[in-house]
């Protein structure tokens, strides 16, 4: 690793040990709270954190600091658009419009909590909470964890902003594609908050170490440095929004196939009446190029090796393995016959 790589991923550690400092600030410990995220994420892995805390990688340290920084041009949007910052213990006296970042909202009766990305109010004092998440390609639909989230934040204002008009999304960005995708249209939906506060609680009790810690597979799981020795992972049960997943790949991949059936017989159309050598635009500004490749050589590998066994060691190369994906949409089972 070079000097500077060691040098930015020290500082990414100071910024997210400053950052990390404000989710503490509930009430009571951490240990014996249940936050929005923690509620709808997998028990096993907040608790095993809570134990035996992993060090994030480099990477993980440049996807966080990735939406922190996604969060920081929000704000600055805002700005430019007329909503005055103020501070969190400013807000609830504050004359709309105005937003403020990271409000802790906490349950009157029960040790359950959350910190809003953004907390807007409106001219006419109503309130409205952005969650935001930063992602590698914007899924059609927001995840279930991400609503039941949102979800606890809007029963959680609710109830401190109680009589106030409330309504939440969720604001999804691709940053290196430059894509924003908003899922909104979110209310307070008391029942279901009752119900999370119950699983709440059963999170409290399991911190506790009073009852087991379930876990719940979900699309992260491949990023999760406790996945070792995971029960769910034992029989491979596929989780629902996983499913919705490999659906929609399986959807794109015959897309893909059906389109390069069509582009094939143009492109050799084409080539045929270019040539070999040519740049050209056509008048709607679509550039066109073709360039021959020369013919070249390749060796039989398996054949040196078997005969020139010296002269293969001698001269191969490493090539790192991969995981192949494979996924296909199986044949409708045949009826059964009748007896």
């Amino acid at each position: 690793m070079s000097k500077l790589i060691t040098f930015n991923t020290q500082a990414l550690l100071l910024i997210e040990k400053s950052n990390t400092k404000s989710l503490d600030d509930f009430s009571r410990p951490r240990n014996e709270m249940a936050t929005a995220s923690e509620i709808c994420g997998c028990y096993r892995k907040v608790i095993l954190k809570m134990k035996s805390p992993a060090k994030p990688t480099a990477r993980e340290l440049r996807q966080k600091r990735r939406g922190h920084i996604f969060e920081i041009d929000q704000a600055e949007r805002f700005k430019v658009m007329g909503f005055r910052e103020v501070s969190p213990e400013e807000f609830p006296d504050a004359s709309g419009p105005c937003f403020t970042r990271q409000l802790v909202v906490e349950h009157p009766d029960h040790p359950i909590g959350a910190h809003l990305d953004f907390a807007i109010k409106h001219k006419d004092g109503s309130l409205h909470i952005i969650e935001c998440k930063t992602t590698a390609g914007i899924p059609s639909e927001p995840y279930g964890n991400w609503i039941g989230q949102l979800h606890i934040q809007l029963g959680l204002l609710a109830v401190s902003f109680p009589g106030i008009e409330i309504r939440g999304s969720i604001l999804a960005a691709d940053l290196s594609a430059g894509e924003e995708q908003e899922f909104n249209s979110f209310t307070p939906d008391m029942t279901l908050f009752g119900f999370y506060v119950e699983k709440g609680l059963e999170l409290i009790e399991a911190k506790a170490g009073r009852i087991p810690a379930e876990s719940m597979p979900g699309i992260l799981c491949g990023y999760c440095p406790y996945r070792g020795g995971c029960p769910s992972h034992n029989d491979q049960e596929i989780p629902i929004e996983v499913e919705c997943r490999i659906t929609e790949y399986e959807k794109l991949d015959r897309k893909k196939k059906d389109l390069e059936k069509r582009m094939d017989p143009m492109k050799n159309e084409l080539i045929e009446f270019f040539g070999g050598s040519f740049h050209g635009v056509t008048v709607d500004g679509i550039a066109v190029a073709t360039t021959m490749i020369a013919a070249s050589d390749y060796v039989d590998s398996k054949k040196v090796k078997k005969e020139y066994p010296l002269v293969y060691q001698a001269c191969k190369k490493g090539k790192a393995g991969y995981t192949k994906l494979e996924i296909k949409k199986l044949p409708p089972a045949p009826l059964a016959k009748a007896a």
